[in-house]
């Protein structure tokens, strides 16, 4: 969540009412999949940003450096002393005109460490008055910046994130994932001295809104929490002390007193009733304080689920947004995310190329996850350009123009442009295996080969995908203006043109192109298609190939 500085003398009550009101556009959802639950075997962390406004992000690059003396600041007053040596890492960061810091959403460091923040949550008022936030502390503008360029794995990002908390205090309430190809963690800082860090289970999963989510503690198992000095003494002073039938104190519950908002708390339920829907059961129950952590119902959690909790508005539940009475809903996918992340790490790969970064520029529910390889030293002009409005060679604006337009009715638009960008999805999950290999083989031998290869995927894919962009957005909008002059019973469901090669080549097809006939011929086995492009069949478009979606269903 973003809170801007300008609010920074609000009320912690205050702020608990505002970012615990239903439909709050000031909160973000966190994703956990353990790696033994995960269909690959990674670890896999997430997060949307979620601010409610048009809001530029820029994913840039920040070499290693070296050097005395050097500090981590913020514009609160925060300045944090850096070892002599940084690491270089990747960050989401804000616009340079935001005015509110930097705001790294998300970093990937050269070590393979994650982190992913924050999600911001606030106790009750009591915990509030028992541990006061700190104006000058620890703020969420620097916290995953601070953690990539100084910690080697996730376990020394708890630690550089804790020991900031201990010496400087923090500004407001945070929830952090960090995670390496060994482990994933997870941080609560609850008040301006406060917190718990855990370590999170591989068999498990977690989906969570904008509230504190740690159950029982156990401050003596040192290899599984971190427990700050003191937290469990400051619950006691301030009578909020719950504790489960072992005895153990529960954390999130005690510094909420027992209490959820409905805008976060239905947020968890929506993803465990993705994941686990035996769980969740068919209702919401609004009095029920919903655990962190739980097994999936399915034996493995693909890519494409964690990418489905990030595109759920409930459908095909009581709460879906679209049913009457229901608009007023806290749902995972809102309008106002300016990006998306989902990190996987894997265990079988050099430690520096381990963390693959999927990127969706806006929201997940109407744009599109793609992967930033491991290794990176050079990212692509469009991804970094700062555009607070419009700008045509903006990677952000290339997204957020179709989010925009699809928006304005999701029951005639949505549906066809994630059909056109899970369709790209599928083509990049089904290539990831191979380029992590050759990643892989070209690090052995020769490192900056592999950065190169690296930085010329990413490259490759997000000028593929602007062009592409640019294409859906052309069909958009054409059917919305057309629409807009029709009456409701009139208007059309919106059908994409899709890449013909991207679609075929993920089915199995080999195609190939006939210049004479202006033709595409698609073969499988003793299976042969041939499209046209003279007659009305496809379309070419930047010197690529479309189709109707219904026809790429047929294949």
């Amino acid at each position: 969540m973003k809170k801007h500085f300008t609010r920074l003398l609000v009320t912690a009550l205050a702020a608990f009412l505002l970012l615990n009101s239903v439909g709050s556009a000031l909160a973000c959802t966190g994703v956990y999949v353990g790696k033994d639950v995960s269909a690959d075997g990674s670890i896999i962390i997430g997060r949307c940003e979620d601010i409610g406004a048009v809001y530029d992000k820029l994913q840039t690059y920040v070499p290693a450096a070296d050097g005395e003396g050097r500090t981590m600041d913020d514009i609160n007053g925060f300045s944090y002393p850096l070892p002599a040596h940084t690491y270089a890492y990747t960050q989401m960061e804000d616009h340079p005109d935001a005015g509110d810091g930097l705001y790294a959403a998300v970093c990937v460091n050269e070590k393979g460490v994650a982190i992913t923040g924050t999600v911001t949550a606030y106790g009750c008022e009591a915990w509030n008055e028992a541990d006061p936030f700190v104006e000058e502390g620890l703020r969420e503008a620097v916290i995953p910046c601070l953690a990539a360029a100084t910690a080697a794995t996730a376990k020394e990002a708890v630690d550089v994130l804790t020991n900031a908390v201990d010496t400087y205090g923090s500004e407001s309430g945070h929830i952090v994932m960090m995670a390496d190809q060994n482990e994933a963690w997870i941080l609560e800082v609850y008040g301006g001295k406060n917190y718990v860090a855990m370590k999170l289970p591989d068999d498990q999963v977690a989906v969570f809104g904008n509230q504190f989510m740690i159950g029982a503690i156990d401050p003596e198992d040192t290899e599984n929490f971190v427990v700050s000095k003191g937290f469990v003494e400051t619950l006691g002073k301030a009578e909020l002390t719950k504790k489960d039938d072992d005895g153990k104190v529960l954390a999130a519950q005690s510094v909420c007193d027992g209490k959820r908002s409905d805008g976060s708390n239905l947020r968890n339920w929506g993803g465990m009733h993705l994941l686990a829907p035996s769980l969740a059961g068919d209702e919401y129950d609004t009095d029920t304080f919903y655990p962190l952590l739980y097994a999936p119902d399915a034996e493995k959690v693909t890519l494409q689920d964690v990418f489905e909790v990030y595109r759920c508005r409930y459908e095909g539940t009581p709460y879906d947004l679209s049913l009457k009475g229901q608009e007023g809903n806290r749902a995972i996918a809102v309008s106002g995310t300016p990006d998306t992340h989902v990190i996987q790490l894997f265990a079988d790969m050099p430690a520096e190329y381990s963390a693959v970064t999927w990127l969706a520029l806006t929201g997940g529910e109407h744009s599109v996850f793609f992967p930033e390889l491991p290794g990176v030293t050079q990212l692509p002009k469009a991804l970094g350009l700062a555009a607070e409005s419009y700008d045509a060679d903006s990677a952000y604006w290339a997204f957020k123009r179709i989010c925009g337009l699809a928006d304005t009715n999701r029951a005639l638009y949505s549906e066809g442009v994630q059909e056109f960008w899970k369709l790209q999805e599928e083509v990049y999950i089904a290539h990831i295996d191979q380029q992590m290999a050759e990643l892989k083989k070209l690090a052995g031998s020769d490192p900056a080969k592999a950065a190169e290869y690296a930085n010329t995927q990413l490259a490759d894919n997000l000028s593929d995908l602007m062009k592409k962009s640019e294409a859906l957005f052309g069909e958009l909008l054409t059917l919305v203006s057309r629409n807009a002059g029709y009456s409701a019973d009139r208007a059309k469901t919106f059908e994409p043109n899709v890449p013909l090669r991207t679609a075929a080549e993920a089915k199995g097809y080999t195609v190939t192109w006939n210049a004479a006939t202006k033709a595409v011929t698609l073969t499988k086995g003793s299976a042969t298609k041939t499209v046209s492009t003279t007659d009305g069949s496809a379309v070419v478009i930047n010197g690529v190939t479309y189709v109707p979606y219904s026809f790429v269903k047929e294949l």
